[in-house]
């Protein structure tokens, strides 16, 4: 039997939140939720036992529950220190255990292909560490701040977890390193080193991060966007089959691609609506907008996806925009998400369950020339979003935004004339990458599309 042990008694301090950082959201999910995940789709794990701060024993419980979380065996209270909370989980291990591995609970890019190498190598040497190389040198400085010698880096390496031993091996080291009075070990290596007994390592990943500090949850949440869709591209299965989507700007340009790519792939029922539909649509007339919601949830029963590709685009600068051109790109780039978020809350807060996609654009990370308006409010549209998402929560409803890079439509022609199309994306390719950030279990999120 194989058993992890993962680490989550971190109080958060260096992190500066008023919770632990594991219980900490990273694509609207709790960043244990994510590293427990990928020990719970390795088949060559058999249980997970997580220690953590006595009072959040019941929160890890409710959250493995909540999220199908089935490998976890015990939840248990750690220790004042890591050397202790690590050998609390490893005296709770059951005896069958052969093998295991500690985790650090805020490690939530842990890969299957690291997996894999750690339990095949600690099947042959009984102790593995995971390691990466350093692209910095290394200084070792004295007592008074000086240098006092560079090593060669080629022979040092950075560690990261899991580590994975021998169960009876790491379990004798704490234990003996316990009797000779060593309390503060941070490292489980380091306790069977002491024994003299070889640890073998493998190679780790820089993904592999430890969110430590606030900056690391902005990274984690970058990485969290490039490695999302393309899994959740190449899933096989219909996720939409019999299910109901309204989308705005459904006529045009990219909302278009995502209502007949769907009409392809399943039978969802889809409603496309937009300033050409029957009836029109405008996303900025908060009254005619919430009445076509309001006629599709009573003749459905439901409205499971909403994706809204409506949006402006006024190429100028801020000295040639008119006071109504800023106005207008607003009322549709902003005060439409505003109107249809209202609109949908009656229905969300009634069955319970729902999901948003924003469509915003690449152009929210900088404003530049020319983009005034259109750049900030698509980054405005990224902050509303953050906000809806924590905000619908409680309704289990998911909002998201899709953020594409430079696309072929009518919008962008309109704004530079013709382009090479090589330079865009196309719509059909925008719409694919839509509908796969709409089959995973996040929210607050930005898809960047490129």
């Amino acid at each position: 039997m194989t058993t992890v042990v993962i680490l989550a008694s971190g109080s958060g301090l260096r992190f500066g939140d008023n919770q632990p950082k594991q219980f900490t959201k990273l694509a609207g999910l709790p960043v244990l939720v994510h590293t427990l995940r990928s020990f719970e789709t390795f088949v060559a794990v058999d249980r997970v036992i997580v220690v953590t701060n006595e009072e959040y024993v019941g929160h890890v419980w409710e959250l493995a529950g909540k999220h199908g979380i089935r490998k976890v065996h015990k939840v248990i209270a750690g220790g004042a220190t890591r050397q202790e909370s690590s050998r609390i989980g490893l005296e709770c291990c059951d005896q069958a255990t052969e093998y295991v591995l500690i985790h650090d609970g805020v490690r939530p890019f842990i890969s299957h292909p690291v997996l894999q190498r750690l339990v095949d190598a600690v099947k042959e040497h009984g102790a593995v560490d995971t390691v990466i190389p350093s692209a910095d040198t290394l200084v070792e400085i004295d007592d008074r701040g000086f240098i006092r010698n560079i090593p060669d880096r080629s022979r040092f390496r950075r560690g990261q977890t899991p580590q994975a031993f021998s169960y009876p091996l790491v379990l004798e080291a704490h234990r003996l390193a316990g009797a000779e009075g060593v309390g503060n070990s941070t490292d489980d290596c380091a306790l069977v080193l002491r024994m003299r007994q070889p640890v073998f390592v493998v190679e780790g990943e820089e993904q592999n991060i430890k969110i430590t500090y606030p900056l690391d949850l902005h990274l984690a949440d970058k990485l969290f966007q490039l490695n999302s869709l393309e899994p959740a591209l190449s899933e096989p299965g219909n996720h939409f089959e019999g299910k109901v989507f309204v989308i705005l700007g459904g006529t045009r340009g990219i909302g278009r691609s995502v209502a007949e790519l769907l009409r392809r792939n399943g039978s969802a029922s889809v409603h496309a609506l937009g300033r050409t539909s029957d009836p029109p649509v405008d996303v900025s007339c908060r009254e005619s907008l919430g009445e076509i919601l309001d006629q599709i949830y009573r003749r459905e029963g439901r409205i499971d996806y909403v994706v809204n590709c409506a949006g402006d685009m006024i190429r100028k600068n801020v000295a040639n925009m008119s006071f109504v051109e800023w106005e207008d790109l607003y009322r549709v780039n902003i005060s439409g998400n505003f109107y249809l978020a209202k609109a949908l809350m009656p229905i969300w807060e009634q069955q319970k369950s729902g999901s948003l996609m924003l469509v915003g654009s690449s152009s929210y990370t900088r404003g530049r020339g020319g983009y005034a308006a259109y750049s900030s409010s698509k980054a405005a549209l990224v902050n509303f979003c953050q906000a809806l998402a924590e905000e619908v929560d409680c309704w289990n409803v998911k909002v998201n935004v899709a953020s594409p890079g430079r696309v072929q439509t009518d919008l962008r022609f309109r704004n530079f004339g013709q382009e090479a199309p090589e330079t865009l994306l196309s719509p059909d390719y925008v719409a694919e990458r839509i509908l796969a950030a709409l089959t995973m279990e996040t929210t607050g999120s930005v898809f960047e599309i490129n």
